[in-house]
C-alpha cells in the first residue's frame, strides 16, 4: 500500500512498520520497535505525542497526532499526520493497534501561508484609517472590522446579520436605505453620504462606499469601506461660511471689486460695480468687461492685461468706464494682484475699480493752476532782470547803430568803400541776430503756455540761462563758473520749465551773497549724471548758509528768509521738478553757503539703474 503503517500491542509497544516508513525515516525496525518510535519526531513534539498516545492506550480512544517526523530524504523534518485505530476481541478488549503516518507537510505550510496572509489582511484592514465591512447578495452584513466594531460598541458576536440601518442619522436613514437597495438591485458600484451614530451617542457623518464582487458562477458578495468624513464636513462648512462673509463682505463694502480666473477671464463682479456699469454680471464675465471701457482706451487696457496674465505682474491702468448713472464715460483706476499658491502658482486675480473722475478733473485744474503760478514766476523773476535785460539788448542795438553808421561813411565816401560796407553790414546783421536770440529767450520766459513735453539738453538749457543772468551776477560782483559734464545724456520735459528752476536757483544764490564782504562772491553751476541714470544740476553760492533744522521748510508754500521774499519761487521750482517725476532738495557747503539741486530721470534711466 502506498502508505506508512504501524502496528502495536495493546500496552502500546510497536510490533511492525513496513518499508515505506522505515525508507521515510530511515531508522530500522530494531530501532523503532517497542518504544523507540519517538526518535523519528522532532525533539519538541515527543512529549505532547507520548501523552496523547499513552491517554489513548489508556482509554481505547482513537489516536491522532500532528508531529514533525524525521525525512532521511532530505534529513530535515517534516509534518506528518498520524492515525492508529484499536482492534476490539468480543468482548471488547484490545488485541492490537493499526495505524498510519500521512505527510502533511506541504499542506501544513499552505495552511501556514494563508494563516499569515490572513493575519497580514486583518492586520491591514485593522490599520487603514477607514471602517471596512462586507455583504451577502441581500445586503446581510457578514463582516465587520475591529475598528467599526469599537466606534459601534458591539462585539463580533453581534455583528452577524447587524441591522446597520439603526445607527442612521433620521434625517438620512430614508435616502441611504434608498441607495443601497438601487446598488442591490443593480449590482453596480456606489456610494452615499450619511450620519453615523457612535456608541456614545454621537452623530458623525461618513462616506459609504461598496463594491459588487462575483465569483465564477456570478454570485454576488458586497464590500465596502465606511470612511469618517466629520472633519471635511467641518471644513465644508466653515469654507461655505467664509465664502458667504467674504461675498457679503465684497457686496457692502463702497468698493468696485472684480476677480478673474489665472486665465484672465472675469468670473466675479460685485453689485457696486454691476450698478456703476449698468450691466448683469453675464454681460461683464469673461472678456465682456471690454464693452465698458471707453473705445480711445480699450487697446492700452487690454495690452496691460495681456502683459499682467503673462507675467504675473500686478495689474494698473486708468481708463474711462461706463457710467450708468448719467450715461457718460468717467475715469477710474482699475489694479489688480494675483494670489498665489505655495510654489507661486497663480490661483485668482483680485482687482478694484475707483472711480477717479472728479480727481482726475481736479489735477487738471491744479496743473493749470501750478502752470499760472510757475509763469508768474517767472514774470516776477525777469522784472529783476530788467537792468540786464536792456544791457543784452543794449549792446547788439549799440553795434548795429555803429555800424550802421560806418557803412553810410563808407557808402558816401568818394570813392565808396564797398568792401569795407560789406563787412561792416556783416557786423550789423550778426549783432540783428544776438539782439534776435535774446528777445526769443525773453519771450519764451515771459510767454504763458501749456506744459509742453520734449528732449531737453541740460547743459544747453543751463548755458542759456547762465548768459541771461550774467548782466546780473556781474552788477552784484558776483563771479560765475561752470562745470557741465560731457556728453550728458538729455531729458523728457518742459525746457522752459526747467529753465525757470535754474534760473530761480542762480538768482537766489547771487541774493544769497550780497551781504558777503570778506571773501570773492562765487557761483559754481553744475551738471553730472547720477548712477541712477538721472541727470543731476546744481548751484553752489559762498554765502551765509541755512539753518540745517529748516532745510525740509525751504521749499515749503510761502517760506522764506528773505525779508521782501514771498516764499514762491522754491515751492514752484519743487512743482515744477516732481511734476518731471525728479526730485529737489538743499544742504549746506562743508565749507561756506549752500547748495541747491534737482535731479530728473534722462532717456536713459531705465537702462543705468538694470545694469545698476
Amino acid at each position: 500500500m502506498p502508505q506508512m503503517l504501524w502496528s502495536a500491542t495493546p500496552d502500546g509497544s510497536i510490533d511492525y512498520c513496513n518499508a515505506r516508513l522505515l525508507d521515510y525515516t530511515g531508522f530500522s525496525v530494531d530501532e523503532i520497535i517497542g518504544g523507540g518510535w519517538t526518535k523519528m519526531l522532532h525533539a519538541d513534539d515527543v512529549e505532547r505525542a507520548r501523552k496523547v498516545w499513552l491517554a489513548c492506550i489508556e482509554n481505547g480512544a482513537p489516536y491522532q497526532v500532528e508531529v514533525r517526523t524525521f525525512h532521511a530524504a532530505d534529513g530535515s523534518y517534516r509534518w506528518v499526520l498520524t492515525n492508529a485505530l484499536p482492534l476490539h476481541d468480543d468482548f471488547g478488549r484490545i488485541l492490537r493497534w493499526y495505524g498510519s503516518c500521512i505527510d502533511i507537510h506541504d499542506r501544513k505550510e499552505a495552511e501556514s501561508a494563508i494563516a499569515a496572509s490572513e493575519r497580514t489582511l486583518a492586520q491591514i484592514i485593522d490599520t487603514i484609517p477607514v471602517y471596512v465591512w462586507s455583504a451577502s447578495a441581500d445586503g446581510s452584513t457578514d463582516f465587520l472590522s475591529s475598528g467599526y466594531l469599537e466606534y459601534l460598541g458591539i462585539g463580533r458576536d453581534q455583528m452577524q446579520d447587524w441591522p446597520w440601518s439603526a445607527v442612521v442619522h433620521p434625517d438620512d436613514r430614508e435616502a441611504s436605505a434608498g441607495v443601497w437597495k438601487d446598488l442591490l438591485v443593480s449590482g453596480r458600484a456606489g456610494e452615499v453620504q450619511a450620519r453615523f451614530r457612535r456608541f456614545d451617542g454621537e452623530y458623525r457623518w461618513f462616506l459609504f462606499r461598496a463594491n459588487p464582487l462575483r465569483d465564477g458562477a456570478g454570485a454576488v458578495k458586497w464590500f465596502g469601506v465606511t470612511i469618517d468624513i466629520e472633519e471635511l464636513k467641518r471644513a465644508e462648512e466653515r469654507l461655505r461660511a467664509s465664502e458667504w462673509n467674504l461675498r457679503h463682505l465684497t457686496e457692502t463694502i463702497p468698493q468696485m471689486l472684480w476677480s478673474a480666473r489665472p486665465d484672465g477671464a472675469i468670473d466675479y463682479c460685485n453689485t457696486r460695480l454691476l450698478d456703476y456699469t449698468g450691466l448683469a454680471a453675464g454681460k461683464i464675465t469673461g472678456d465682456g468687461w471690454k464693452s465698458v471701457v471707453h473705445a480711445d482706451d480699450l487697446a492700452q487696457t487690454a495690452r496691460a492685461w495681456s502683459t499682467s496674465i503673462e507675467t504675473g505682474t500686478p495689474y494698473q491702468v486708468e481708463a474711462r468706464l461706463v457710467h450708468a448713472a448719467d450715461c457718460s464715460f468717467r475715469w477710474c483706476l482699475t489694479t489688480g494682484l494675483p494670489l498665489r499658491d505655495e510654489e507661486g502658482r497663480i490661483l485668482k486675480w483680485h482687482g478694484v475699480c475707483v472711480d477717479m473722475h472728479d480727481w482726475k478733473e481736479a489735477q487738471d485744474e491744479l496743473r493749470e493752476t501750478q502752470a499760472a503760478l510757475a509763469h508768474l514766476t517767472r514774470v516776477m523773476t525777469m522784472s529783476q532782470l530788467t537792468a540786464s535785460i536792456a544791457h543784452e539788448l543794449n549792446q547788439p542795438l549799440a553795434g548795429i547803430m555803429t555800424n550802421a553808421g560806418t557803412a553810410l561813411r563808407m557808402l558816401t565816401a568818394d570813392p565808396p568803400n564797398v568792401d569795407g560796407a560789406r563787412e561792416t553790414a556783416t557786423r550789423t546783421i550778426r549783432d540783428a541776430q544776438r539782439a534776435s536770440e535774446v528777445i526769443s529767450r525773453l519771450r519764451a520766459l515771459f510767454t504763458k503756455r501749456t506744459t509742453i513735453s520734449e528732449v531737453v539738453d541740460l547743459n544747453t538749457a543751463a548755458q542759456e540761462v547762465v548768459a541771461l543772468s550774467s548782466n546780473e551776477l556781474h552788477k552784484r560782483n558776483v563771479s560765475l563758473r561752470v562745470n557741465f559734464t560731457q556728453n550728458l545724456p538729455h531729458v523728457m520735459g518742459d525746457r522752459v520749465q526747467l529753465q525757470q528752476v535754474i534760473l530761480n536757483f542762480i538768482l537766489n544764490g547771487a541774493e544769497a551773497m550780497d551781504e558777503v564782504m570778506d571773501r570773492p562772491r562765487e557761483l559754481l553751476v553744475s551738471t553730472e549724471l547720477e548712477r541712477t541714470g538721472h541727470v543731476r544740476v546744481s548751484v553752489k553760492d559762498a554765502g551765509g548758509g541755512f539753518d540745517p533744522a529748516v532745510a525740509e521748510k525751504l521749499f515749503g508754500s510761502f517760506y522764506t528768509t528773505k525779508s521782501n521774499g514771498m516764499g514762491i519761487g522754491l515751492s514752484v521750482s519743487k512743482t515744477i521738478i516732481e511734476n518731471h517725476q525728479g526730485r529737489v532738495w538743499a544742504e549746506r557747503n562743508d565749507d561756506l553757503g549752500s547748495a541747491f539741486y534737482f535731479s530728473v530721470p534722462s532717456l536713459i534711466a531705465g537702462i543705468s539703474v538694470t545694469n545698476s
